[in-house]
């Protein structure tokens, strides 16, 4: 017969380190954090350091008595993974969409203030432009503004928006297709490294 532990034994027994709760998280708690991790461009690697960075988390916080559950433990769980796995992303996100690339409105290609690009920064530029490119017009027009640093509140005059809170959230969702775009795609993989 498998053993089932309540949330409140799990937190005291991760609080104590004791392996066998630790086994249990990994039995019943591992394959959801798979799944959406591997669901959203992440690797076996990226599992096991997503798995283990909310592992530490849910320890400090049993540790330190901050855990304050209005769901169950695995829900709770679920959520600092996901939370690890979005600002990852986010991160791998921004190593491939350098503040440093601005789009060159006039001949719809990219350009960088150095001079001196090296092969993988003109792949990252194709990698960028290539997924820019598959956004609709509008996106496109809104991300070029919002690439050449134009205020919100000039990219609502500009592009007809009722408020800048619309153009806030318009920019919001385009910037996110493209995100998606690029991380959805295998060759962004190469581009990826962690610290």
């Amino acid at each position: 017969m498998a053993l089932h532990y309540s949330d409140f034994a799990l937190i005291q027994g991760l609080k104590q380190n004791k392996s066998g709760i630790i086994q249990y998280f990994y039995k019943e708690f591992l394959p959801v954090i798979r799944s959406l991790v591997e669901r959203n461009s992440g690797t076996r690697q990226d599992v096991e350091d997503v798995f283990q960075d909310a592992i530490f988390v849910l320890y400090k916080r049993s540790c330190d008595g901050s855990i304050q559950l209005a769901c169950s433990l695995k829900t709770y769980f679920y959520a600092i993974s996901k939370n690890i796995w979005l600002q990852r992303l986010e991160r791998k996100y921004r190593l491939l969409y350098q503040a440093s690339f601005e789009v060159q409105e006039e001949k719809g290609h990219y350009i960088t203030e150095d001079s001196d690009i090296n092969e993988f920064q003109i792949e990252k530029m194709r990698l960028l432009q290539k997924h820019f490119y598959l956004l609709p017009p509008d996106c496109q027009r809104i991300l070029r503004l919002f690439f050449t640093k134009t205020s919100l509140k000039e990219i609502t005059i500009i592009m007809n928006y009722k408020n800048v809170t619309y153009a806030k959230e318009r920019k919001y969702l385009c910037k996110n297709m493209l995100r998606k775009k690029i991380m959805n795609d295998p060759n962004c993989h190469q581009f990826i490294q962690y610290e």
